[in-house]
């Protein structure tokens, strides 16, 4: 098999034969090779999906602990970047909006941070 490259390195084309400007040799099985057809997304597909999830478990855990850090006085809901501020405030609306519709199924989700 013959490749063509990028300047990089990364293949662009792939010929059985030799043509011009895709003269370099690769082996078939090579690893290079697989990734350019796409053998081996799926796992790729499937780490990334882990971690969309893992990023939205990581999310509501900071949410709980900024009740938690808000509760205990340790900090005020005012300290937060005003962006942060929004954010967590939206999130928290979503999350009554479904509570109501009850699609969620997750009790405790009514708490509201406290405006001090």
């Amino acid at each position: 098999m013959f490749v063509k490259r990028d300047p990089t390195g990364r293949i662009l084309a792939v010929s059985l034969e030799r043509e011009p400007g895709i003269e370099e040799t690769i082996a078939a099985d090579s690893p290079e090779l697989s990734l350019f057809f796409g053998v081996g997304r799926q796992e790729e597909t499937a780490h990334l999906q882990a971690l969309r999830e893992s990023d939205i478990a990581l999310a509501r855990v900071l949410e709980d602990l900024i009740d938690v850090l808000i509760d205990k006085n340790l900090i005020q809901f005012t300290d937060l970047p005003p962006m942060a501020q929004h954010k967590l405030l939206a999130r928290q609306s979503l999350r009554r909006q479904q509570h109501r519709l009850d699609l969620l199924g997750d009790e405790g989700d009514e708490d509201t941070i406290p405006m001090l």
